[in-house]
């Protein structure tokens, strides 16, 4: 059976349907409704932060709101600013302009910005870096025999053989551990400040009426590395 490119988005952004409230509306968790936002309807952020609170931040704009401001951009500025409708594409649905809206004034722009990368790619921050092991600090040039740790002489022997004066060389191979404590703290420190931005939407989103989602308080796990 043949999927429509919605649910072919949906699985990407690991956005499932959920149950539905008693009023009818679809629950989901924050992360589910930003992946829905970002990664399905493509939604966008304004950067004046004055003009997002004061026209985007508005549960009772609407679409053709929209389109009006859209045609009456276009006429100022002569640009001929208009909404795409080309087949197969439309606006952002009212809701995903609102979760965009709140996620640009609940937190600062760099993670607003940080937070909808990881939406639309349907991930989280990377927070576990594989176990610390063993790793060369340079490698050698790759031959048939594939590629080592790069070798450094790291004294010189002298000694007396068949009455000559020798020297003789001792390698060894220096080595680092991969992932870094510092590489490890600051990959959770990025997830922790994810996490935050998550709980800060979750509180924004309170004050905003959905017309298709009602948000749960369902989060991902804050500290996933303690086990």
């Amino acid at each position: 059976m043949m999927m429509g490119h919605r649910q072919l988005a949906r699985e990407k952004v690991g956005v499932e349907r959920g149950p539905r409230a008693a009023n009818g509306k679809e629950l989901i968790s924050v992360r589910g409704l930003l992946n829905w936002a970002f990664g399905i309807e493509f939604a966008s952020m304004d950067f004046d932060e004055v003009g997002s609170a004061a026209v985007e931040y508005r549960p009772a704009v609407g679409a053709e709101y929209r389109i009006m401001q859209q045609l009456s951009l276009g006429k100022r500025s002569g640009e001929g600013v208009r909404p795409d409708t080309s087949f197969g594409r439309s606006l952002p649905h009212d809701d995903a302009d609102l979760v965009a809206s709140v996620l640009r004034n609940s937190v600062p722009w760099h993670m607003a910005i940080r937070v909808a990368e990881l939406a639309r790619a349907g991930r989280a921050p990377q927070w576990d870096l594989g176990p610390q092991r063993f790793q060369p600090r340079e490698w050698s040039k790759r031959n048939h025999l594939g590629q080592y740790g790069k070798a450094e002489v790291c004294q010189e022997v002298s000694y007396v053989c068949r009455g000559r004066q020798r020297v003789r060389k001792e390698y060894w191979t220096p080595v680092m551990v991969v992932p870094s404590a510092r590489e490890m703290a600051s990959a959770r420190r990025e997830y922790l400040d994810w996490w935050g931005a998550l709980l800060s939407v979750h509180a924004g989103l309170s004050g905003v009426q959905l017309r298709k989602f009602e948000v749960t308080d369902r989060m991902p796990p804050m500290t996933p590395w303690r086990k």
